[in-house]
C-alpha cells in the first residue's frame, strides 16, 4: 500500500487546513443530496427555488453542486416560504426585496441589489 494521497482524493486549497474550511460558513461543503436532507425538501422543489432566485451554486469538483452553511440558512427560509404555499416566483420576489444573497456571485449576507 502506498503512502501517497488516497485514490480520487481532492487536494484542498493550499494554505487552508480542513478544520478551517469546515468552520468557514461560506465554504461550499454540502452536496445537493445532503442539502435536501438537511432542508427537508425535494430535489424538484430545491431546483425550482434555485432557478427562481437565480442561484448557480458552487461546483468545485466533478461538476457537482455544493452548498455552504450560509447558503443552507438562506435556502431554509426560502423553502419555508415555498412550503407555506408561495410560488417560486413570489419567493424570489421576497428574496430580492429582503436583499438576501446566495452563493459566491452576491457575496454571503450581502445585498442582492
Amino acid at each position: 500500500m502506498s503512502s501517497g494521497p488516497r485514490r480520487g482524493a481532492v487536494t484542498p486549497p493550499a494554505g487552508r487546513p480542513w478544520r478551517e474550511r469546515v468552520a468557514d460558513p461560506d465554504e461550499p461543503l454540502f452536496t445537493m443530496a445532503v442539502a435536501i436532507d438537511l432542508l427537508g425538501t425535494t430535489p424538484h422543489a430545491l431546483r425550482r427555488l434555485e432557478s427562481a432566485v437565480d442561484f448557480a451554486g458552487e461546483r468545485p469538483s466533478g461538476n457537482q453542486r455544493r452548498y455552504s452553511v450560509r447558503d443552507l440558512e438562506v435556502l431554509s427560509v426560502l423553502c419555508e416560504l415555498y412550503d407555506r404555499g408561495l410560488s417560486p416566483q413570489t419567493v424570489a420576489a421576497v428574496h430580492r426585496e429582503l436583499g438576501i444573497a446566495l452563493g459566491p456571485s452576491g457575496g454571503p449576507g450581502g445585498s442582492a441589489g
